[in-house]
């Protein structure tokens, strides 16, 4: 008889974790702020070339995309931003930009490979000039995964997109993913970015916590004829509003 109190209380606590945990799970999604303006939410034709890093290849890009990534990095003691994955490679972005006949007609993500502390005062206001003399305020985009420097981009009405790790192949995937969720709670209800960016692999992870945000993804290591496929059933959701992708031509036109 001592037993069945225990019980029932035991079974009270099994009730209120299943219902906190159901609420937690939907709470992301309820949110009643404003989902973010998407920089570019084409019902059909997502796809943008990636890692477009000199003035030629984005030439050639544009012949088929409506808009490219490029990496930057930002130089201080020139005052300029320069293209570059791995480390600067020499071209100022304002000449990449002057190679391209009607630049402002496209999009474009840039990833900013070394925004930090020290310079984002002088990038975001380099980045501002930039964006005037060519006419593409509505047409850039800025990655980043560091949500407070990031967030001074976003103050100066600059469009914004927030780098989010895969967690998708960790040891203990939906640890690592509540982990995120509850940190993207934090993040994107205090700066609501206008996307968040990620690798595919994180497409689920999207539909469940982010369903109702921008979200941009790349797809590196889908070449195949195959894998075209894949990428239009990615291109199917709602949510995604970008997609990165290393085909030549884009082959949902």
């Amino acid at each position: 008889m001592r037993l069945k109190p225990i019980r029932n209380i035991c079974f009270l606590i099994i009730i209120i974790f299943f219902v906190t945990a159901c609420e937690k799970d939907n709470m992301f999604n309820m949110r009643t702020f404003d989902a973010p303006e998407a920089i570019y939410n084409f019902p059909d034709d997502k796809l943008w070339k990636h890692r477009v890093n000199t003035a030629s290849e984005a030439v050639e890009a544009f012949k088929s995309f409506n808009g490219v990534e490029l990496d930057v990095f930002y130089i201080s003691e020139l005052n300029q931003f320069q293209t570059g994955h791995d480390y600067p490679s020499g071209i100022n972005l304002e000449d990449y930009l002057d190679s391209i006949a009607n630049c402002n007609t496209f999009y474009y993500w840039i990833d900013f490979k070394n925004l930090n502390a020290g310079n984002v005062h002088l990038s975001v206001e380099k980045l501002k000039q930039i964006l005037a003399k060519y006419e593409l305020f509505n047409k850039v985009i800025v990655e980043n995964s560091n949500p407070d420097l990031l967030a001074f981009f976003k103050f100066t009405g600059i469009y914004t997109s927030l780098w989010i790790k895969d967690v998708s192949e960790t040891f203990i995937t939906s640890y690592a993913e509540n982990e995120l969720y509850e940190d993207l709670e934090v993040i994107l209800s205090k700066y609501q970015f206008n996307a968040v960016s990620a690798h595919y692999n994180m497409v689920s992870f999207m539909g469940q916590y982010l369903r109702k945000y921008n979200c941009h993804i790349w797809t590196n290591g889908l070449i195949t004829e195959s894998d075209k496929q894949k990428i239009k059933f990615y291109a199917s959701k709602r949510n995604i509003k970008v997609i990165l992708v290393d085909y030549n031509d884009n082959f949902m036109k």
